[in-house]
């Protein structure tokens, strides 16, 4: 693999590490290549279920087959490439909008107008399949057929999701935040994985009721970390951070999972999904249970405030930055969720060998950390 910059695990990423150069190497080798959160189970809950995505550019359908398997398969009809379908729904065949190619949900082609039998080989014309697993609650999809299985990649948080009984939140799907920032992803995500810029950057929003002092950190690697601090929000208690490399970053507290999740879209912007799982049904999926529901938005809104703006604000800082050329300076033991992060980018861009799983004893960030106020 070409060397566009040296990452070292130890240190920030160079500057060069969000520039136009580097992004064919994400996408190629990290988002074509990679498992990539897509969406959540309960939107592809039932039988003909999909939902539309992007990986690394690439249209792709992410559905709840006719057998209840969820699979995954290409959204450009084997015509001449328009998109099969767009947002979500539910069918159990795709029709192109162009011509009207029909397709079963296993990629077959069933149907193609005004055509004799022999004008088109229909073997030939079907539409690429790919993979799609789930991981409690949590759906991720990959152009790789030969990626390792999901299971294994997150099985050191397996513990951590089944206490919080994920699978058991209910996604409320019609309630997302979606916005673009004119920022590159690495910096988007490894921003939402820490928690040492609390203090600073969101003094008065999330500093207060989760306080930077009560970091630590529970366990990871290259392919996902568990941290997590004190809070004060919604009765107190900890909250635990989970960061699911490449793109997805959520925060378990108490009954709910507030998430972010991130699209590159191109060298210098972002696509932003944010969502909530909690343990009432969304009101509009059952009215007699609204009120419990709404009681429920309103606790998770009195336990996040609005700090996304700031989050945006220093990654658009950062990425102004980014013309420039620095000497990465020293991560500190609180960014040790950082240095594993940088562990991934290092194996995906580079084939670097990466370090096992890791917990607060090898890295010295244990629960209710009293580091030294600053």
């Amino acid at each position: 693999m070409t060397r566009l910059y040296d990452i070292d695990p130890l240190r920030a990423l160079p500057a060069a590490a969000y520039r136009e150069a580097a992004f064919g190497a994400d996408v190629a080798h990290i988002y074509r290549n990679d498992w990539v959160f897509v969406g959540t189970a309960d939107e592809v809950a039932e039988p003909g279920d999909f939902v539309t995505t992007e990986l690394g550019g690439q249209p792709v359908i992410v559905q709840r087959n006719q057998e209840g398997r969820l699979t995954a398969m290409s959204n450009m009809c084997a015509h001449r490439g328009t998109l099969l379908v767009e947002g979500h729904g539910n069918t159990k065949r795709f029709q192109c909008p162009y011509h009207a190619w029909t397709f079963a949900d296993d990629g077959r082609l069933l149907a193609v107008p005004y055509t004799n039998r022999d004008d088109v080989d229909r073997d030939v014309h079907c539409l690429p399949s790919y993979v799609a697993d789930e991981w409690h609650g949590l759906v991720f999809a990959s152009l790789n057929s030969d990626v390792a299985p999901l299971a294994e990649r997150f099985a050191h948080l397996d513990a951590i999701a089944s206490e919080a009984d994920m699978a058991g939140l209910n996604h409320w799907t019609a309630h997302r935040g979606d916005e673009t920032w004119e920022a590159n992803w690495k910096l988007v995500i490894s921003n939402a994985m820490e928690s040492y810029h609390l203090f600073k950057v969101h003094e008065e929003t999330l500093e207060p009721y989760s306080p930077t002092s009560g970091a630590y950190y529970i366990v990871g690697n290259a392919d996902a970390t568990a941290t997590g601090g004190i809070s004060s929000r919604g009765g107190g208690g900890d909250y635990t951070l989970l960061s699911l490399l490449p793109n997805f970053v959520g925060v378990l507290t108490g009954d709910s999972l507030l998430w972010q999740a991130v699209q590159p879209l191109a060298w210098n912007r972002t696509r932003i999904v944010t969502g909530g799982a909690y343990r009432s049904p969304s009101p509009e999926n059952s009215k007699g249970l609204a009120k419990l529901a709404g009681k429920a938005a309103a606790s998770a809104g009195a336990m996040l405030p609005d700090f996304l703006p700031e989050d945006e604000a220093i990654c658009l800082r950062g990425q102004r930055a980014a013309s420039g050329d620095y000497t990465p300076g020293v991560l500190v033991p609180m960014e040790q969720v950082i240095s594993d992060f940088h562990h991934y980018l290092n194996r995906q861009l580079h084939g670097a060998d990466v370090p096992p799983v890791r917990t607060s004893a090898d890295v010295g960030i244990p629960r209710q950390n009293e580091a030294a106020s600053l």
